[in-house]
Protein backbone atom coordinates (compact mmCIF):
# COMPACT_ATOMS: atom_id res chain seq x y z
CA UNK A 1 0.00 0.00 0.00
CA UNK A 2 1.15 3.53 -0.69
CA UNK A 3 0.94 6.42 1.78
CA UNK A 4 -2.64 7.22 0.69
CA UNK A 5 -3.93 3.75 1.53
CA UNK A 6 -4.16 2.55 -2.09
CA UNK A 7 -2.65 -0.69 -3.32
CA UNK A 8 0.15 0.09 -5.76
CA UNK A 9 -0.22 -1.98 -8.93
CA UNK A 10 2.73 -0.53 -10.82
CA UNK A 11 5.78 -2.74 -11.22
CA UNK A 12 8.14 0.26 -11.47
CA UNK A 13 8.38 3.34 -9.27
CA UNK A 14 7.65 6.55 -11.15
CA UNK A 15 9.72 9.68 -10.85
CA UNK A 16 7.81 12.92 -11.42
CA UNK A 17 10.44 14.58 -13.58
CA UNK A 18 10.23 16.79 -16.63
CA UNK A 19 12.86 15.82 -19.18
CA UNK A 20 13.09 16.80 -22.86
CA UNK A 21 11.63 14.03 -25.02
CA UNK A 22 11.67 13.33 -28.76
CA UNK A 23 9.48 10.63 -30.26
CA UNK A 24 8.13 9.38 -33.55
CA UNK A 25 6.01 6.46 -34.65
CA UNK A 26 8.12 3.49 -35.62
CA UNK A 27 8.27 2.96 -39.37
CA UNK A 28 7.34 6.56 -40.22
CA UNK A 29 10.91 7.79 -40.49
CA UNK A 30 12.69 10.57 -38.71
CA UNK A 31 10.82 13.31 -40.59
CA UNK A 32 7.87 13.38 -38.15
CA UNK A 33 9.65 13.88 -34.85
CA UNK A 34 7.65 15.41 -32.00
CA UNK A 35 9.35 17.27 -29.17
CA UNK A 36 7.74 17.25 -25.73
CA UNK A 37 8.55 16.94 -22.03
CA UNK A 38 8.03 13.92 -19.83
CA UNK A 39 5.64 14.22 -16.91
CA UNK A 40 6.96 11.12 -15.19
CA UNK A 41 9.40 8.33 -16.01
CA UNK A 42 10.20 4.89 -14.61
CA UNK A 43 12.45 2.06 -15.74
CA UNK A 44 9.35 0.53 -17.32
CA UNK A 45 7.87 3.47 -19.19
CA UNK A 46 7.09 7.17 -19.50
CA UNK A 47 4.09 9.47 -19.45
CA UNK A 48 4.03 12.67 -21.49
CA UNK A 49 1.64 15.13 -23.10
CA UNK A 50 1.52 15.91 -26.81
CA UNK A 51 -0.57 17.56 -29.49
CA UNK A 52 0.20 14.70 -31.92
CA UNK A 53 -3.23 13.48 -33.02
CA UNK A 54 -2.21 10.30 -34.83
CA UNK A 55 -0.76 8.46 -31.81
CA UNK A 56 -3.01 5.53 -30.85
CA UNK A 57 -2.98 2.74 -28.25
CA UNK A 58 -0.86 -0.11 -29.59
CA UNK A 59 1.46 2.12 -31.65
CA UNK A 60 5.17 1.51 -31.27
CA UNK A 61 7.16 4.70 -30.86
CA UNK A 62 10.88 5.43 -30.89
CA UNK A 63 11.74 7.49 -27.79
CA UNK A 64 14.74 9.62 -26.92
CA UNK A 65 14.82 11.18 -23.44
CA UNK A 66 17.50 13.78 -22.76
CA UNK A 67 19.32 13.61 -19.45
CA UNK A 68 20.71 17.06 -18.62
CA UNK A 69 23.90 17.33 -16.62
CA UNK A 70 23.14 17.64 -12.95
CA UNK A 71 24.95 18.04 -9.71
CA UNK A 72 27.85 15.97 -8.41
CA UNK A 73 25.63 12.88 -8.05
CA UNK A 74 25.02 12.70 -11.83
CA UNK A 75 27.37 15.13 -13.57
CA UNK A 76 27.16 13.53 -17.02
CA UNK A 77 24.85 14.63 -19.80
CA UNK A 78 23.34 12.04 -22.12
CA UNK A 79 20.18 10.50 -23.47
CA UNK A 80 18.10 7.37 -23.10
CA UNK A 81 17.05 5.72 -26.35
CA UNK A 82 14.40 3.00 -26.50
CA UNK A 83 11.18 1.84 -28.13
CA UNK A 84 7.84 2.00 -26.36
CA UNK A 85 4.30 0.80 -26.92
CA UNK A 86 1.46 3.25 -26.31
CA UNK A 87 -0.69 1.66 -23.60
CA UNK A 88 -2.91 4.64 -22.84
CA UNK A 89 -3.94 7.81 -24.67
CA UNK A 90 -6.44 10.26 -23.25
CA UNK A 91 -7.54 13.74 -24.21
CA UNK A 92 -6.50 16.28 -21.61
CA UNK A 93 -8.32 19.38 -22.79
CA UNK A 94 -8.97 21.56 -25.77
CA UNK A 95 -7.01 24.79 -25.51
CA UNK A 96 -7.01 27.90 -27.69
CA UNK A 97 -3.77 28.78 -29.44
CA UNK A 98 -2.52 32.35 -29.93
CA UNK A 99 -4.97 32.79 -32.84
CA UNK A 100 -7.93 31.64 -30.71
CA UNK A 101 -8.26 28.31 -32.55
CA UNK A 102 -8.70 25.29 -30.29
CA UNK A 103 -6.31 22.36 -30.34
CA UNK A 104 -6.25 19.13 -28.37
CA UNK A 105 -3.58 17.84 -26.02
CA UNK A 106 -3.26 14.17 -25.25
CA UNK A 107 -1.76 12.32 -22.30
CA UNK A 108 0.26 9.34 -23.53
CA UNK A 109 1.57 6.46 -21.43
CA UNK A 110 4.20 4.32 -23.15
CA UNK A 111 5.61 1.03 -21.83
CA UNK A 112 9.23 0.45 -22.80
CA UNK A 113 9.61 -2.56 -25.10
CA UNK A 114 13.40 -2.64 -25.26
CA UNK A 115 16.12 -2.29 -22.66
CA UNK A 116 17.04 1.32 -22.02
CA UNK A 117 20.15 2.40 -23.93
CA UNK A 118 21.92 5.15 -21.97
CA UNK A 119 24.22 7.13 -24.28
CA UNK A 120 26.75 9.78 -23.20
Amino acid sequence: MNNKGFIERRAHRRLNIRLPLKFNKEGIGRSNIFRNMTINVSTGGAYFETTAEDIEVGDRIALEVEIPSGDARFPLQGKIVTVGEVVRRSIIEDQPNKDGLKFSRYGVAARFQKDLDLQF
